[in-house]
């Protein structure tokens, strides 16, 4: 087991001796093996418990709410559910609501250990040294769609290195990149985050969702940034109605200062939902003419509807291709100027197999310039709402 966990009082507590025996083996001995949620009780009042894990055979309502009670005894106590493949969804969402460390799934492996521990570590130091993310933004927060009318245009790629970026140049803890396409979303497989929860989660919760519930469900990326991932399989998105989506995103607006939403390649109504709550949309267009003309389809629906045409910037993917394209030319064919271009790179179809963002993989590379520039567009975005609210405000 890693050693970058620097717990010493690790519970293991299950009614099954031949799963006590397992886990012993997991945790290389690192462990205190209880057979009941009162023994533990007693192991937490003699202070000798800094993590619990609780046991598959525990993985029922009452063991949850037992497991939740632990927390009363010790606040700084952190509790990992162990839930096998085929607990029922209820008890799953009484483990979320319940406020617990992490839930993974059983049975328990050396790798799921490790990031269990890591995970209550970040836990602990976010209870030990309370940052600025604790707190609600101090203003309304905003959200950033990324979009493209032709797939492979690389929208998730400029969604997740803006996220990058504004992570890294503010707090992290108050930027969340959000998966709206919900069939085929890649944006945990190109950050490398491998989500125990996705937004599937949250839209079974219908009309008791809020924003409590919505935290527990949000993978980490390593950066700290937050990330709400795609259903994990296609057949999932049904699951998924519009109006819970955009109930969502209204959610992230009141907890994030910036809410990134990578988007499906279609002009559904999912996406003209996300684009009336969006303040910024990064319009991305590739250098290829089936891009360009699927662009100006889905403008000119966009201008037939009265969308603000002064919330798109369009931004240039591959702009140093061969494609014989007229920068001038696209620009009058789409009737908008282009805000960024970002170059084509051999480094950025590497950064994606990495899963690293070429702003951190190689920050000083043309395209990760390239992606600084569309990431100022949308913080000056951001700075002239506030001077137009301080200009309504003070009746200039």
């Amino acid at each position: 087991m890693s050693s970058e966990t620097d717990f010493e009082r690790i519970v293991f507590v299950d009614t099954d001796a031949g799963i006590r025996r397992l886990s012993q083996e997991v945790f290389e001995g690192r462990v205190q093996l209880l057979e009941s949620i009162a023994d533990v009780e007693s192991s937490v009042i003699a202070g000798e418990a800094d993590v619990v894990f609780i046991g598959p055979s525990l993985a029922t309502a009452e063991g949850v709410a037992e497991a939740a009670a632990l927390s009363d005894l010790d606040p700084d106590l952190l509790v990992v559910l162990v839930a096998p493949g085929d607990v029922p969804s209820e008890v799953l969402r009484a483990a979320i609501r319940s406020g617990l460390s992490d839930v993974v799934e059983a049975p328990l492996t050396i790798a799921a250990v490790t990031e269990a521990l890591k995970t209550a570590q970040r836990t602990q130091r976010r209870r030990v040294e309370p940052t600025p993310s604790a707190s609600k933004p101090t203003a309304e927060g905003r959200i950033i769609t990324v979009m493209a009318a032709k797939g492979g245009s690389g929208k998730t790629v400029f969604a997740s290195n803006v996220a990058t970026l504004l992570a890294r140049w503010g707090n992290p803890q108050r930027v969340v990149i959000a998966d709206a396409d919900l069939q085929f979303g890649d944006v945990a497989l190109v950050l490398q985050v491998d989500p125990k929860h996705t937004v599937v989660n949250a839209a079974k919760e219908g009309e008791k969702l809020d924003t409590q519930f919505l935290e527990t469900i949000l993978a980490t990326h390593s950066s700290g940034m937050r990330v709400l991932a795609a259903p994990l399989e296609p057949a999932f998105a049904d699951e998924v109605p519009t109006v819970i989506y955009t109930k969502i995103l209204a959610m992230l607006r009141e907890m994030f200062d910036y809410v990134i939403v990578d988007t499906a390649p279609s002009l559904d109504e999912r996406l003209l939902a996300i684009l009336d709550k969006s303040d910024v949309v990064l319009f991305v267009v590739d250098m290829d003419l089936p891009s360009v003309k699927n662009a100006k389809l889905a403008l000119e629906t966009l201008r037939i509807l009265n969308y603000p045409a002064n919330k798109i910037k369009l931004v240039l993917n591959r702009s140093n291709s061969k494609a014989r394209l007229d920068v001038d030319e696209i620009e009058r064919s789409l009737r908008l100027p282009i805000s960024a271009s970002v170059p084509s790179d051999g480094l950025l179809p590497a950064s994606v197999n990495e899963g690293i963002p070429i702003v951190e993989s190689h920050p000083k590379s043309k395209p990760a310039k390239a992606f600084e520039d569309v990431t100022r567009i949308v913080m000056d975005t951001r700075q002239g709402s506030q001077d137009e609210q301080k200009k309504r405000r003070f009746g200039r």
